[in-house]
């Protein structure tokens, strides 16, 4: 009988959240009329440009080699990482680590102008850290690294978004 009542009650659920509009969407960063791009950085900012590339080509954005055909382009200017103690244990050591990423870039359009003047995007996290198992702390602290450029790559995304739409309200 209790079994009855679930199916009953996740039924309403799902029928009242159906009759209120309300369902998943997707959620584009930039527009799908927004021209080429190009991508300038230094080789120790591969793998963050990478990431870049990738999430501009999941928005349909046209990547391009030369900056002569972009209607946009990235430069990433410098990258900053750090990683420091946040918390100690009853031993006096490391229980917690704060790491922190940040880079500097700016956006130009296609005539050369800044139209993003040089700009940081920033991210931080803590994670425990155990010294029992340092192996598995190397990989968590990789993975959030790895978030880390995500969250900064989706920043780029956004301002280029606004600075895109700011330029086209201002011919």
């Amino acid at each position: 009988m209790p079994k009855k009542w679930l199916l009953i009650n996740l039924a309403w659920v799902f029928l009242t959240l159906s009759a209120c509009g309300w369902q998943l969407r997707s959620n584009p960063l930039l527009a799908n009329q927004f021209g080429t791009v190009h991508i300038s950085y230094p080789q120790s900012q591969l793998s963050l440009a990478v990431e870049l590339k990738r999430a501009l080509r999941a928005n349909n954005i046209e990547l391009v080699g030369a900056t002569g055909n972009a209607n946009y382009q990235i430069k990433i200017l410098a990258a900053n990482q750090s990683r420091r103690i946040s918390a100690l244990n009853l031993n006096a050591r490391a229980s917690q680590y704060q790491i922190y990423q940040s880079i500097d870039y700016l956006i130009t359009d296609v005539k050369g102008v800044q139209i993003l003047a040089p700009t940081t995007a920033s991210a931080e996290t803590t994670y425990n850290f155990s010294e029992l198992d340092v192996l598995a702390a190397q990989s968590e602290e990789d993975l959030l690294h790895n978030n880390l450029r995500m969250e900064i790559v989706r920043q780029i995304l956004s301002r280029l978004g606004e600075a895109s739409n700011k330029q086209k309200d201002y011919p």
